[in-house]
């Protein structure tokens, strides 16, 4: 059995696997504030998973982990995650080892992502596509002619720090206009707020007792809610110019997408499709397809799994 978690800045997810890739066991918890919490929730969902298992974390063959932010792979350190301020040259790998006595290998959760779309999903169709996580940040990762694209240090792809606007909105990574502050959940959240304080919706009702998210945003617009299909909307408009960026420079046969954001893909597609071919070079931007990870929830975890297996020569 191989373990995969993925460490997203709102919830760790994680899977138990075999060889092939097919899932065991599943689990999931919101993210903790501090360092030693993340690490806490990490052992604690590999203990319940094995359990279920009738098994103990010595069981285990490797522990793959997907973190978000800069990593070194080699080093098994998160360099900074500008969604988990806890990370700065965080040693996650040698820490969890050394509570687990099992072995650790560490990976950016986007291009965790990427591998494990790779290994179980579309992406086996295609030599050269993108990914883009689209989550509380956006990440991003990509297979060039059937390789999985990492970078110097495993840290390629930071796509949601794209600058589209020079002097544009602070970014918690300490620079300004990155994409994820108008295309990522977190943007859709700020903008409906701004919009919700100037124009009527459906919102209001709801943000009396409940926190506003972008699930909230996504439901009402699907109930028919004008402002909220305008905000998906914007946040399509930021997204397509990030994506014709990225088509000029890798010329892909596909762009996946994943993170809980892309399940409102109707709304934001059209528009970032427009705004691709108005902005992305001809005979770059022509039969791009456009799809959606195969299994949303557990697909990075898999690729995290996949590192750890890959990494022990299995």
């Amino acid at each position: 059995m191989y373990a995969g978690i993925d460490i997203g800045g709102t919830n760790i997810k994680a899977i138990i696997t075999n060889r092939e890739g097919a899932i065991l066991a599943a689990g999931s918890e919101r993210t903790p504030k501090t360092a030693e919490e993340i690490n806490d929730t990490i052992i604690g969902l590999l203990r319940k998973m094995l359990e279920k298992k009738g098994s103990r974390i010595s069981a285990l063959q490797s522990i793959g982990i997907g973190a978000a932010g800069a990593i070194d792979g080699k080093k098994g350190i998160v360099i900074t995650s500008p969604n988990i301020t806890a990370w700065k040259n965080y040693p996650l790998a040698t820490i969890i080892e050394k509570k687990t006595g099992v072995r650790v290998f560490l990976e950016n959760d986007a291009t965790a992502a990427v591998i494990g779309e790779w290994w179980t999903g579309h992406g086996k169709k295609f030599k050269n596509w993108v990914m883009l996580t689209l989550g509380t940040g956006i990440g991003g990762g990509a297979v060039i002619d059937n390789k999985v694209y990492t970078g110097q240090s495993g840290s390629s792809l930071e796509i949601g720090h794209l600058t589209i606007d020079y002097n544009g909105k602070p970014c918690p990574c300490g620079s300004r206009g990155c994409l994820e502050r108008y295309a990522s959940a977190t943007a859709l959240v700020e903008l409906t707020k701004q919009k919700t304080k100037k124009h009527q919706s459906s919102l209001h009702n709801r943000m009396k007792t409940e926190a506003i998210s972008a699930r909230m945003v996504f439901e009402e617009a699907n109930k028919g809610d004008a402002l909220a299909r305008q905000c998906l909307e914007e946040v399509g408009f930021f997204l397509g110019i990030g994506i014709a960026g990225l088509v000029n420079i890798f010329n892909p046969e596909a762009i996946i997408f994943g993170g809980g954001l892309s399940h409102a893909h109707r709304y934001l597609f059209p528009i970032a499709k427009k705004v691709v071919q108005e902005r992305a070079l001809p005979g770059l931007k022509d039969n791009v397809k456009y799809l959606i990870i195969k299994n949303e929830d557990k697909t990075p975890a898999l690729g995290a799994a996949k590192v750890g297996i890959d990494s022990l020569g299995l």
